[in-house]
């Protein structure tokens, strides 16, 4: 059962941070999708009427959770350093949900969202979070000898 467990953790952590890592590189792209236009995207995303971050910091954040999702997936050596990791990614997120969006917001500078925000952050974004967090935790699990 451990196992499954596991394995079931990994599809699930690996496959929703290569999604949030190939949704940034569409931002990166100029892309609003899926927003109709930038405004709603960053009343959606950062909270207030933008601008949205750069493509710099948004490719970055593309890349940290690309590597995230490769290390979720077994990726790299299954030792101690990667359980570390995926601990760390999963308190991180599991903090994320627990505290909310408005906390993420201001240690990235922004000022304090709006209601669209504020909304998509308690429905979608601290659940999916959440799911996150609580899979990064369960694939950090040393497999049973």
């Amino acid at each position: 059962m451990r196992k499954v467990t596991g394995t079931v953790a990994r599809i699930i952590s690996s496959a929703g941070l290569a999604g949030v890592s190939a949704l940034h590189v569409v931002w990166a792209s100029g892309s609003a999708w899926p927003a109709r236009d930038k405004k709603r995207l960053a009343e959606a995303v950062i909270g207030s009427h933008g601008p949205m971050p750069g493509v710099a910091p948004t490719l970055v954040v593309a890349g940290g959770t690309a590597g995230a999702a490769f290390l979720a997936a077994g990726g790299g050596r299954d030792g101690r350093v990667q359980r570390f990791g995926l601990r760390a990614l999963g308190t991180v997120m599991l903090m994320r949900a627990l505290l909310g969006g408005g906390p993420a917001l201001a240690a990235m500078g922004l000022p304090p969202a709006g209601g669209t925000f504020r909304r998509l952050d308690s429905r979608f974004y601290r659940p999916l979070t959440a799911l996150l967090g609580f899979a990064l935790w369960l694939s950090s699990r040393a497999p049973k000898r």
